[in-house]
């Protein structure tokens, strides 16, 4: 029975010693020296890992279920994950003075971490899956307040989660003051750090600017990007630009990276030049990158995989962007300023990525080892960048003399074709100069022999002394002519006749002034024919020689030039007036009245119709003091006015009413004033041919 007892007595020690080891925590004791403070003591914790969530009260509840493991360094690495982690811990001050103390842990991108304080249940929050303004301490990283009086002992739980990147937890205590100029020192630092990827942006920006050449470009992105993810591991992108804790400011880290990654990919291809293999792994790595920044996106597994991986495919590029360059360095076609920037950056990972795993148990040098290496790297690449603009500099001063000299020699080329071309035009200008003096000097002899055949103001003048005529050729010789004459006294006309014709040739100029001369010769002809006695008979006459002499049977061609006429023939002591008209019509006024007269519509000349046509004379009785106007169509036909429009009918019919009370001289005068006028700066469209009789 006694052995029994002994036995129930050993059991209850066994579970008793058994409770007390699960239920009891890791002690952290703070006296006046300065053990425990201003370093990492993760060593002295024991952490319990939860696959799914629980809270804090349900681990206290189910803490004596599991048994935790004890971190034996400084620094717990716990690797890619997303468990749960718990920190069970009392804090006991047994010095004679209150502490108030900064507790420090985890990584600003840790998403979620917590400190209860088991003895008043007050919970403190931090992490970036929270609004930056709901963090215990408002600052960028995980931070909390604990204030001990002498002999004070606290129970804390530290809750801490991540959803897939590496989580890495230092646990360390601060004087609040310490922790104060501490962060002073680490923003002043980051400052500079910043500063100088902000000074490297604007100068190379203006430096793509200047020289278009797209590898600035590639350096300016991948140094923006480069910098913003130093930006998002420090946790300033929570605080600064993406504070809501919400599902982009947990997520943005990956694509930054692979951000960077891609572009300093881009720039290394760009600047090395790479080509063949080298250029196939290059491009692969980017392939690989961007598929990992779109996994990155997707929650779930996806995401989980993502981070080692973005972090395997950014280290394994730099050691390629490192062998490359340095491959080609050994050649000659590197600047060893890329070859230290490389292996800077390359270094500071592997230093971060040991400290990490606890190979190298000093955090102070661990920690801001890859910050230093990106520093140095972008140090390097902007001296060696600075190096490419003298370059590219110097290629563009070399290519502009080069073409200076080819603009140089190219003038002088061109400076003797043109030589040779002006030689050439001056002796072709002679040569047309003497041409055009030769073909104006047979015009104006042409003319000569037009003003001799035709008639002219002087007899116009002798036949009818109370006349007038305003005759302006467009050229030197005319198409319009006038044509006068008297009929001798024969058994028709008992008192003679004065026969008077004004025609318009087609055309103008030299053409023109050949028809006329055929015309003039003509009406001389119908003059001296007996069978021929009224102006109608005259037009038909006419009209058939023209045709007969323009478009013989002997022609190869058919010439369809003619003229428009009037022709009058004034009876003085029948006081009567013949007229027949071919298209042109004559105009009487008398007593401020204008009466016209049409004549025919067809005019003199080609007819292709078979139908036989003869043209009508008009019988028109005078009074004394009538005005008769003839005319072809080169003064209705001028453009001038206010608008540069035609003179047209209307307005010359007014003009003659206006003018026909007037003398003779004044007639001229005024109806030629009124047509330079109205031309003004034009250029005269036709020949000008208008003359005045008065009965």
């Amino acid at each position: 029975m006694k052995t029994n007892f002994h036995w129930i007595q050993l059991l209850l020690i066994t579970a008793l010693l058994f409770s007390v080891e699960a239920l009891s925590q890791d002690v952290i004791e703070f006296n006046s020296s300065e053990i425990n403070l201003n370093t990492s003591i993760s060593d002295q914790f024991t952490i319990y890992e939860f696959e799914h969530d629980i809270t804090i009260d349900q681990f206290l509840k189910t803490k004596k279920q599991y048994k935790g493991v004890k971190i034996n360094r400084s620094l717990a690495n716990l690797d890619f994950t997303s468990s749960y982690f718990f920190f069970h811990f009392k804090l006991k001050n047994t010095s004679q003075k209150p502490l108030s103390l900064i507790l420090e842990t985890a990584r600003p991108i840790t998403n979620d971490v917590h400190l209860k304080n088991i003895n008043t249940s007050v919970q403190l929050l931090s992490g970036d899956a929270i609004p930056f303004s709901s963090k215990s301490v408002a600052i960028n990283v995980s931070a909390f307040p604990v204030l001990l009086n002498p002999g004070d002992e606290k129970e804390f739980v530290l809750k801490l989660h991540s959803d897939g990147e590496s989580l890495i937890i230092p646990i360390v205590f601060r004087a609040k003051e310490v922790f104060e100029e501490a962060q002073r020192q680490n923003q002043l630092i980051f400052g500079l750090f910043l500063g100088i990827f902000i000074f490297t942006i604007v100068i190379y920006s203006a430096f793509f600017a200047l020289l278009r050449d797209r590898l600035f470009l590639v350096y300016v992105i991948y140094v923006f990007f480069s910098g913003l993810l130093q930006f998002a591991l420090d946790g300033y992108l929570h605080q600064y630009i993406l504070p809501s804790g919400k599902y982009l400011t947990q997520h943005s880290t990956i694509p930054i990276a692979g951000a960077a990654v891609l572009f300093a990919l881009m720039y290394a291809t760009n600047y090395l030049k790479l080509k063949h293999n080298y250029l196939k792994i290059s491009r692969a790595f980017m392939f690989l990158v961007g598929v990992t920044m779109i996994a990155s996106l997707i929650p779930g597994t996806l995401y989980k995989v993502a981070y080692p991986t973005i972090n395997l495919l950014s280290f394994g590029a730099l050691v390629f962007i490192l062998y490359a360059g340095f491959r080609m360095f050994k050649n000659g076609k590197v600047s060893s300023f890329f070859i230290i920037g490389l292996g800077s950056i390359v270094a500071g990972g592997i230093i971060f990525l040991l400290g990490n795993i606890g190979v190298i148990d000093a955090l102070w040098f661990t920690q801001p080892a890859l910050k230093v290496g990106a520093m140095i790297e972008i140090i390097c690449l902007s001296i060696l960048m600075a190096g490419q603009y003298k370059q590219l500099q110097q290629e563009k001063e070399l290519a502009q003399k080069a073409l200076l000299t080819q603009l140089e020699e190219t003038n002088i080329r061109l400076e003797s074709v043109v030589e040779e071309r002006t030689r050439e035009l001056n002796t072709q200008r002679l040569l047309l100069k003497q041409r055009n003096d030769d073909f104006v000097s047979s015009v104006r002899y042409a003319e000569k022999i037009q003003s001799a055949v035709m008639s002219n103001s002087v007899k116009l003048k002798s036949i009818v002394p109370n006349s007038f005529v305003f005759y302006r050729p467009k050229d030197i010789v005319s198409g319009d002519f006038y044509w006068i004459d008297q009929v001798a006294e024969n058994k028709n006309w008992k008192n003679g006749l004065i026969v008077w014709a004004t025609a318009d040739c087609t055309g103008h100029g030299v053409p023109g002034a050949f028809v006329s001369i055929i015309g003039n010769y003509l009406l001389q002809m119908s003059k001296d024919n007996s069978k021929i006695q009224y102006p109608g008979e005259v037009l038909d006459f006419l009209n058939t020689q023209i045709n007969k002499t323009l478009n013989s049977e002997f022609n190869r061609e058919i010439i369809r030039d003619g003229m428009d006429m009037v022709l009058c023939a004034l009876d003085r002591s029948e006081k009567k007036l013949y007229f027949a008209g071919a298209k042109n019509p004559i105009y009487i006024v008398r007593n401020n009245e204008l009466i016209e007269f049409k004549g025919d519509r067809k005019p003199i000349g080609f007819d292709d119709s078979e139908d036989t046509f003869n043209f009508a004379t008009q019988e028109i009785d005078l009074i004394e003091g009538d005005m008769i106007y003839s005319f072809s169509d080169g003064y209705v036909d001028q453009f001038g006015g206010p608008k540069g429009k035609k003179f047209m009918t209307k307005q010359l019919k007014q003009m003659l009413i206006d003018q026909s009370c007037n003398d003779m001289t004044s007639q001229k005068t005024q109806i030629e004033a009124r047509f330079d006028e109205w031309r003004g700066d034009l250029d005269q469209l036709d020949d000008v041919l208008l003359i005045g009789i008065r009965f």
